[in-house]
This record gives C-alpha cells, sequence and structure tokens, in this order.
C-alpha cells in the first residue's frame, strides 16, 4: 500500500532514558528503528520522540505527585496547538527521527552525579569544564565531628525520602520501618538513589533502596561501605575496644574453669545475690 506519510508516535524515552523503565524505552527505540528502515528503503517514514502532552497521553493521566516529579525533572508539557504545530511542520522535513521535548535543562541536568554530561546531548549543552563544587551536605559531613556524622546522616536520609514521598514531616519515618511500605515504588526509588548520589557525592547501586530499604541499614551500610569518612570519634572506639577486650578476658576465663569450679562459682554468686532479697 502506497502511503505519503508513515509516522511513530515515539517516546524521549528511546533519546534521553527513563529511569526504572527500560523496557518502555527499549519499545520506542524499536518504533525509532521502523522509521530509519522504511527511510533505508526509499519509504516514507518518520518517528517523533515526543515529550509528555498537557492533554493528552499517560503524562496528563498521572496525579498531582506524579505532576510535580515531572516538573521537579525539568520537563515542561507540550501544549496541544503546539505539539499540533510541530507535527504538520515535521511532516514536510526529511528527518527518520525528530525529538520534540520542551525542557528546563538546568533542572535535567541536576539528576545527573557531579554535573556529568550526557554525550549526546554534546552539541546542545556546553561541555566546558564546571569548577568542581562540594555538593552542601557532603561538605557540612566532611566539616562535623566524627561522633555527630550518623545523626547528621540519619536526619538527611530521612529528609530526602520525605522529600521523595512528598511528605512534609519527615520525623515520620521510622528507623526499622521498610520504605516501600511508606508508598515508595520503583521510580521513586530510582528517584531517591539519585538524589543521595548527588548530595553525597559518591556511586551508588540501581538496587540500593531494595538491598537496604530501612533508614537503619542505609546508614549502617553508607556509614561502614559506603562514605570515605569516619564516623566515631578515637575515644568511643577505645570504650568499644577497651568493652570487647574485657568481654574476651572474662569469657577466657570462665571457659578455663572445670566443672567444678564453674559449679562453685555459680553458687558463690547466687548467694551474694541472696542477701541483697
Amino acid at each position: 500500500l502506497p502511503l505519503d506519510f508513515f509516522v511513530c508516535f515515539s517516546s524521549m524515552a528511546s533519546m534521553l532514558g527513563s529511569p526504572g523503565q527500560g523496557n518502555y524505552a527499549a519499545a520506542n527505540g524499536f518504533m525509532d528503528a521502523i522509521a530509519h528502515y522504511r527511510r533505508g528503503q526509499v519509504l516514507p517514514g518518520l518517528s517523533i520522540n515526543w515529550g509528555a502532552w498537557a492533554a493528552g497521553g499517560m503524562a496528563a493521566r498521572l496525579d498531582s505527585f506524579n505532576q510535580q516529579r515531572l516538573d521537579r525533572s525539568g520537563m515542561i508539557a507540550i501544549k496541544p496547538e503546539q505539539g499540533m504545530m510541530a507535527l504538520g511542520s515535521l511532516l514536510s522535513e526529511s528527518q527518520s527521527q525528530v525529538g520534540v521535548f520542551p525542557i528546563n535543562w538546568s533542572k535535567f541536568l541536576r539528576q545527573f552525579l557531579g554535573g556529568k554530561k550526557m554525550p549526546f546531548l554534546s552539541a546542545l549543552i556546553s561541555t566546558e569544564p564546571s569548577l568542581t563544587q562540594k555538593s552542601a551536605f557532603r561538605e557540612q559531613l566532611e566539616e562535623a565531628a566524627a561522633s555527630e556524622r550518623q545523626e547528621l546522616l540519619t536526619t538527611h536520609l530521612r529528609l530526602a525520602i520525605a522529600k521523595t514521598l512528598g511528605w512534609t514531616d519527615a520525623q515520620k519515618i521510622g528507623m526499622r520501618q521498610p520504605l516501600f511500605e511508606l508508598g515508595l515504588d520503583s521510580l521513586m526509588a530510582v528517584e531517591l538513589k539519585n538524589r543521595l548520589e548527588s548530595s553525597l557525592e559518591t556511586s551508588l547501586s540501581s538496587t540500593l533502596l531494595f538491598d537496604y530499604p530501612t533508614v537503619e541499614a542505609l546508614v549502617e551500610y553508607l556509614t561502614n561501605d559506603v562514605i570515605p569518612l569516619d564516623f566515631f570519634d578515637e575515644t568511643e572506639k577505645l570504650k568499644e575496644e577497651n568493652v570487647s577486650t574485657e568481654y574476651s578476658d572474662q569469657l577466657s576465663d570462665v571457659t578455663q574453669l572445670s566443672e567444678t569450679e564453674l559449679e562453685a562459682s555459680v553458687l558463690e554468686e547466687i548467694e551474694a545475690l541472696a542477701k541483697f532479697i
């Protein structure tokens, strides 16, 4: 069947990626490939990688909380009249694939650890090396006394989790409360992981929140295995070591007693306690 136009409504996800939606990005990438293939066969073919539409599509059906998340990422919804104008203009062009997605790039790029640039966008965004600047929280953590760092980190994690969930009271988040029971989903987990990577200035596993699903588990993991800072001062370390040594010595003394000596020792302790009853 001879066609005048063959247009695929693809998504910006196949151009820029979509955290937590690799399958969705791949499906749209398949449409892009079809358009390129048809052009190679001297047939009409155009794939438009749309951003979010304001009055239709998946983005328009999102609740207010997820709409706010889109806004925080820098994405600007396309008004229907703007989208139709772009479509009419592109039908007369010869490209196989075109992205149409209004974005606040400064907001969008904040998602990337250490201000890293995407090679795909190098022609659009300045690649001038930016001055290395520590995140405000990382700087605060490094300047704090070792004995204060764990509390600072715990508070920071609670605030980051609350912001991701859209909560105003971070103290409601219990130390051992599973985060997914609070409403965290897989997309929020990626958003939270990215937020922590930026504030802590360190790479984190994409399964971070699945492997360490409570504030307590996160704090223990980050302080012991990730952040290269001391979280306990030397005095506290010495106290812990002394207690451990004392306990080991006592245990060693007990294990060296014969059964008769051990029984006599226990009876002696019982008699001593009986005097206070």
